[in-house]
């Protein structure tokens, strides 16, 4: 038995793609986000945590969040959305990273950053030079992924469902994972 954990930037299909997989499994869906915003009382989303208490109060929400969930995801037939920056949080990082199968979805930065902008500009991106400040952010954590899994997915614009049947080809491809 394994559990699937999808990482990436924000907006690049994690949590939908993720659904997906886990219907198409028979699988239960949890989204690191949404577990985080419990943790954190029920009554503010990830956005407005983080505005509210930094990337410090937010991490440490996070990091409770992947201890929360570590053990369901060790007894596999799971699939796991990473938020957008869980990649730079390094306590929880290290708690999720042995918990199952990681697989990067990543997209162009032009494609994620007119997304990521659709909802409002986040706090993490200054008002004087947002694009800037995202490239720099895309470039950091782009490193940050590539060196937690060998496994990826270029989107480049794919629909759920295609990005879904890549990732069935990527995951029947993985030592110890596919064909579950």
């Amino acid at each position: 038995m394994n559990s699937l954990q999808l990482l990436g930037l924000k907006h690049t299909g994690k949590s939908s793609v993720g659904r997906l997989w886990a219907a198409r499994k028979g699988w239960e869906f949890y989204d690191l986000d949404v577990l985080l915003e419990s943790v954190a009382g029920g009554k503010r989303t990830s956005r407005q945590i983080y505005s509210e208490e930094g990337k410090a109060g937010f991490q440490k929400y996070e990091a409770a969040a992947a201890k929360s969930i570590a053990k369901r995801l060790s007894q596999g037939n799971a699939v796991l959305a990473w938020g957008g920056g869980t990649v730079t949080n390094p306590e929880a990082v290290e708690v999720l990273r042995h918990c199952g199968t990681l697989v990067v979805l990543s997209d162009r930065a032009e494609v994620l950053y007119e997304r990521i902008l659709r909802g409002g500009r986040p706090t993490f991106l200054s008002a004087d030079h947002p694009w800037e400040d995202f490239l720099q952010l895309y470039r950091d954590r782009t490193e940050l992924l590539r060196a937690l899994s060998l496994w990826r997915i270029e989107l480049s614009g794919d629909s759920v469902e295609r990005a879904c049947d890549r990732l069935e080809q990527i995951w029947n491809a993985i030592p110890g994972a596919g064909n579950s």
